[in-house]
């Protein structure tokens, strides 16, 4: 009998101590998760979006205001990537290290900016954490061993994942019954493998090793021609990339009371928006690769000489019941890479700060799929990269409003988009389309 009080004594402790870690933080919930699934994607397209060869004709794309001179591709030119200071690396030879830190989720003051947190304290009032669990992403090794953080993490199974329209699993506990109104994902750093400084290849950090290219993770926290006086009021944009709600998405990020399993997914336009740019960093010019300036205006006689190159990222995140979701099987389509069917929730406001619910490029017929979308009221909408810049800021024509029932099941929409319909005014059209 006492050797049984003593086991159950025991089995209280562990039970307790299993539950309640120094903060109260349940720590069971840590360790197995039973409900929600988190997944972060790197791309416009949340279905089948573009391989990076089928972009640009396989070119990053140059920014024509930053007056860079002497770039070629190399399979124009014949020149060696990474060697050859003149030759830049084809769109889908580009390294790419990405290194994110956390993912949280907050139900707490909807209209938020993130400008009032100054401290620790307001971090933690404000979000719930889903994960602190580093999670590094890169599209070819780095270092001269295994020993980094990409390998730790499995990052290069995981950077195909993030980019290819799947999305990459990213380790998680489960959070309370909540309508939350913000999500971040806090990015710790962003380094693309090429550029020049005076005509050399620059050498920068990353996870402590010395990479060819740049660490561009300061050049994205601010907008464009923004002074240290207005910096010292706003929050950064990369810790963290920032979702909020706005009117029309209050349901898109709804945690029920359920036991049905969902995914949070998370995204940002990274694959398909890949620029060069120049800046001018103490008197010397610099290029590097960052993203494209579709939406806020880069140009190296700006103010901050074009040091500072934020805000043309956009996120978006959803929490969907794969159990309750629809396939949406769109027609009228023609093959084009500059193309894309996208869904917005018919209620939801400032289109232009979000990224579509859901989205995919333009394939022939009725090859265009848009899945795991929940029950609600959608426009369609067929955009257009009308700047050639890699995002599809123009709306070309519309189909709504359209109701799609509570899944499992399928919904079907005819919106003629692509390759020869609709020519668009005033844009730097595909030539072989028009």
């Amino acid at each position: 009998m006492r050797k049984m009080r003593l086991k159950l004594v025991l089995l209280i402790i562990l039970l307790a101590a299993a539950c309640n870690g120094d903060n109260g933080t349940p720590l069971l919930s840590t360790l197995i998760n039973n409900r929600m699934f988190v997944v972060l994607k790197g791309t416009y397209a949340t279905d089948r979006p573009l391989n990076t060869w089928q972009i640009n004709d396989n070119r990053l794309f140059v920014d024509a205001d930053d007056n860079i001179l002497n770039l070629s591709n190399p399979t124009d030119s014949g020149c060696t990537p990474y060697v050859d200071v003149n030759c830049a690396p084809s769109y889908s030879d580009l390294p790419v290290f990405i290194d994110v830190g956390e993912v949280r989720l907050s139900s707490r003051s909807p209209f938020s900016d993130l400008s009032e947190i100054n401290d620790q304290s307001d971090s933690d009032k404000f979000w719930d954490t889903l994960s602190v669990r580093r999670q590094v992403y890169c599209s070819v090794p780095y270092g001269a061993d295994t020993d980094n953080a990409c390998y730790d993490t499995g990052g290069l199974i995981n950077y195909v994942e993030f980019m290819n329209g799947r999305g990459a699993l990213y380790p998680s506990r489960d959070v309370g019954t909540a309508v939350y109104t913000h999500a971040g994902v806090y990015v710790r750093a962003f380094a693309t493998g090429w550029g020049r400084v005076n005509g050399t290849l620059p050498f920068d950090t990353f996870d402590n090793n010395d990479i060819p290219g740049s660490n561009v993770t300061p050049l994205l926290q601010y907008d464009p021609n923004i002074d240290s006086a207005q910096q010292s009021i706003l929050p950064p944009q990369w810790f963290p990339l920032h979702h909020k709600i706005v009117e029309g998405q209050q349901a898109t990020l709804i945690v029920d009371h359920s036991q049905l399993n969902m995914v949070l997914e998370i995204r940002f336009n990274i694959k398909e928006n890949l620029m060069i740019h120049a800046l001018n960093n103490a008197g010397q010019q610099q290029e590097v690769v960052t993203f494209s300036d579709w939406r806020r205006a880069h140009t190296i006689t700006g103010s901050d000489l074009g040091f500072n190159m934020g805000g043309n990222v956009l996120t978006r995140a959803r929490v969907y019941y794969p159990n309750l979701t629809s396939t949406l099987v769109i027609s009228g389509g023609v093959q084009s890479e500059r193309h894309y069917y996208a869904v917005y929730l018919t209620p939801e406001t400032q289109q232009g700060e979000n990224l579509p619910l859901a989205a995919t490029p333009v394939r022939g017929g009725s090859d265009n799929t848009l899945g795991n979308l929940m029950t609600g009221t959608y426009t369609l909408q067929c955009r257009y990269d009308c700047n050639n810049d890699g995002y599809p800021e123009l709306i070309l024509r519309e189909d709504t409003p359209f109701v799609i029932a509570q899944g499992p099941g399928f919904a079907t929409r005819s919106l003629p988009c692509g390759c020869g319909i609709d020519p668009p005014t005033g844009c730097a059209a595909d030539t072989g389309c028009y």
